[in-house]
């Protein structure tokens, strides 16, 4: 079971039991396909319920170009002097539109009224994931130099993300980078809106910011797929996404499930998003 023994959970008295009981249908099996049903139970079981199986139709899907002019992407509005930054879930296979999120993202934070704003509202309450490197990059500007989240695998060992000026990276491996004129913006409160939809990615984005200053919480316990996913392919084109390691805060505060929320606020109804943003006025220097 060469890649799914590199889950965070394949190392349960449940997973050798099930890979000894798995063995005979997987080797017995006639082709690839005839092996999918079990890869997808096995895939659950090493890596918990943020894994899954993909078949091949279910990668070629996920590797279409989003619709011509829908490419999801940050967008900001302005209510006095408290901006609120819609940050939606992403997830691409293709550069460009990756770029454009990153673009979007720039164009907001190098704005005249970004740098005069008081202070933010960062709302992931719709935001059910994707790609964690493009989400963190594109806030970078909002997020204090240095590290901002900590992976940990199932050995204890880990590994931090870093936001340094405009830049993200993990480890040696750089995330992205919002263009050179994009600058780090003056320190101001934010909060931040989350409810039960805020998944994965959107959730690394609530703890990137756990613990940085001034900065509070509010709407509903999230999703709970605080783990870390790589993956590996199949020779016919399947894959599998697997979950390796948990997600902790820069105090070193690692979260296996639902993130709950400073204050508990309806955010279906706007309750959330309102008392958001009168906390960030509040909050606001001289005000």
């Amino acid at each position: 079971m060469a890649g799914l023994d590199e889950g965070l959970y394949a190392d349960s008295p449940e997973w050798d039991a099930a890979v000894t009981e798995s063995l005979p249908d997987l080797y017995s099996a006639k082709n690839i396909p005839g092996t999918y049903r079990l890869l997808s139970s096995l895939t659950k079981l090493a890596g918990g319920a943020h894994s899954f199986f993909s078949t091949p139709a279910d990668v070629a899907a996920w590797e279409q170009p989003y619709p011509s002019g829908h490419v999801p992407v940050p967008t900001v509005s302005y209510d006095g002097s408290v901006a609120t930054v819609v940050v939606p879930g992403f997830s691409s296979a293709h550069q460009d539109e990756a770029d454009l999120y990153l673009e979007a993202a720039a164009e907001i934070f190098t704005s005249e009224r970004a740098r005069s704003t008081c202070g933010w509202v960062v709302d992931v309450s719709a935001n059910t994931g994707g790609d964690l490197r493009v989400m963190l990059v594109a806030l970078s500007p909002l997020l204090d130099d240095g590290v901002v989240e900590v992976f940990r695998e199932r050995d204890g060992s880990t590994s931090d993300v870093v936001v340094h000026a405009n830049t993200g990276s993990w480890g040696d491996e750089v995330w992205g980078e919002l263009p050179a004129e994009t600058t780090k913006l003056p320190s101001r409160p934010i909060g931040i809106v989350q409810s039960g939809a805020t998944a994965s990615a959107g959730e690394s984005v609530i703890i990137a910011f756990t613990g940085q200053e001034d900065v509070a919480t509010f709407g509903s316990a999230t999703a709970g797929f605080t783990t870390v996913n790589d993956g590996f392919e199949l020779p016919d084109g399947a894959a599998v996404t697997l979950s390796f390691a948990v997600m902790g805060d820069r105090e070193g505060n690692f979260y296996e499930g639902p993130l709950a929320p400073d204050r508990e606020v309806d955010p279906a109804d706007g309750s959330a998003q309102s008392a958001a943003r009168e906390w960030v006025a509040d909050h606001c220097p001289n005000s």
